[in-house]
């Protein structure tokens, strides 16, 4: 089996784009294949698939059937540059919306709308110790603000609830830093992600909830670039955008044995 796949660069968060033509019940070997590939050091894998709606420009399908933004914009991105658009509208696993994604080719950004968070839970270790939990449809977020990076407390924490949700993460922030450790159910993998576009506008999201109505913009430096998430409020409703640089590589080809 061959197939064709285009490494996307969105703040160090390295995201396989394969392109159609990979069988669903292929798709975890497919996956799999890629993410063993030192070459292309990918920390997550989508699939692209036809759309559900007609005036979707395309539909991507993430390997744990999660939702994922930095994923969005990165697919958005690749669909506007070959068809020299500056927007589009994208159909993404994880949520039913279809997202816009703006992009500007010169300067390599690109920002996707994204699905707001649907409620607010309290968990953690114990009742003394308890963090804000952001739950969206297709990911949950556990937001520790002013808590230095701790794998050993993530680990323990998505052994805890990650099995609630089919993606769970936790998102370590300190002033304008943040860093993500996500697990994704659907395929069992915990990553300590270089940047996590759903995580960041969780807890943009968290942050905005006390503020009053108006533009709210956050940069946060993660590990391996910079994310920005615009939130607007207005009368207790609220909608995002996560954005910031991106770069695409020439597509590769790859196979295997049947």
């Amino acid at each position: 089996m061959k197939w064709t796949v285009v490494m996307a660069d969105p703040a160090g968060n390295r995201t396989a784009i394969v392109r159609y033509g990979v069988p669903k019940a292929e798709r975890a070997r497919v996956a799999a294949a890629i993410m063993a590939d030192p070459a292309l050091k990918a920390e997550q894998v989508g699939f692209e698939t036809r759309p559900r709606y007609g005036d979707s420009a395309g539909r991507l399908e993430m390997a744990g059937g999660e939702f994922c933004g930095n994923a969005a914009r990165s697919f958005g991105y690749l669909l506007c540059k070959e068809k020299g658009v500056d927007h589009c509208k994208i159909e993404m696993s994880g949520t039913r919306d279809k997202l816009e994604v703006i992009c500007d080719l010169d300067r390599e950004t690109s920002a996707a709308q994204m699905p707001m968070p649907e409620k607010l839970e309290m968990a953690g270790e114990d009742a003394e110790n308890l963090y804000p939990m952001v739950v969206s449809r297709g990911i949950t977020h556990m937001i520790c603000k002013e808590k230095e990076f701790d794998e050993a407390f993530a680990r323990r924490m998505i052994e805890k609830f990650g099995g609630n949700y089919s993606a769970f993460g936790v998102q370590f922030v300190n002033d304008d830093s943040l860093t993500p450790v996500v697990y994704v159910a659907g395929t069992d993998t915990v990553c300590c992600e270089s940047s996590c576009g759903s995580g960041s506008l969780a807890a943009a999201w968290f942050m905005t909830r006390d503020k009053e109505d108006g533009f709210h913009s956050y940069s946060f430096d993660e590990p391996g670039g910079t994310i920005i998430v615009n939130i607007a409020k207005r009368q207790g409703r609220f909608a995002g955008t996560v954005g910031g640089k991106l770069t695409l590589e020439a597509p590769v080809e790859m196979e295997l044995e049947d």
